[in-house]
């Protein structure tokens, strides 16, 4: 249960009261309860991925079967549910691992600092909007949880900044808008590398 009147991000009081830091957030600094959403989600994308890729990455046709995002499939064809399962599909191993370890502690952050369904709320609008803006710049073919990771660290960024009085205000502050600098880095990494989906990840 939750206090009368606490609504959205910081509902739990001892995370109301916690240093909002990725590191401390996602182990002891914030609530000490299992983040099972984000667990549950990159268990989802891991099998997904041993499924597709069992001799290797998965082809582009194996991608389209499983829920691409392709523009003519949603927009002529009506599979919108496509926009949801992209999400959840990577092109290669690296691909993955590296939307995982960064899902894995920013998710598990952004999880302990709110009410599940607030989070999934956030994850749903975060997925959504990626495939939407995807959609909307090319009908290409696109994968990948990159949305969810920009997401949950926008989160995070905007939790430092509302967390700005208090006890440990000034680490709550410096851990918020640290999160400016690493969209900044994964924005600058998509433009300077081939096959990213640039669009998706603004």
């Amino acid at each position: 249960m939750y206090p009368p009147g606490t609504t959205g991000f910081f509902a739990h009081p001892r995370v109301r009261e916690a240093v909002l830091s990725i590191g401390r957030l996602a182990g002891k600094g914030g609530e000490s309860r299992l983040p099972w959403l984000t667990v549950a989600l990159v268990a989802a994308q891991a099998i997904l991925y041993v499924i597709l890729a069992p001799g290797g990455p998965p082809g582009v046709d194996a991608l389209v079967r499983w829920g691409a995002k392709t523009g003519p499939l949603v927009t002529d064809v009506g599979q919108g549910w496509r926009l949801v399962a992209a999400n959840l599909l990577h092109r290669d191993g690296l691909h993955l691992g590296l939307n995982l370890l960064v899902f894995t502690v920013v998710g598990s952050a952004v999880e302990r600092a709110c009410r599940w369904w607030d989070y999934l709320a956030l994850l749903g609008v975060a997925g959504l909007a990626t495939m939407a803006g995807s959609l909307w710049w090319s009908p290409t073919v696109s994968v990948g949880a990159s949305g969810l990771v920009f997401g949950c660290v926008g989160a995070l960024l905007v939790l430092g900044r509302r967390s700005r009085n208090g006890p440990g205000a000034r680490f709550r502050w410096f851990s918020g808008e640290s999160a400016l600098p690493t969209v900044l880095v994964f924005l600058w990494l998509g433009w300077t590398s081939a096959g990213v989906d640039n669009a998706g990840h603004l």
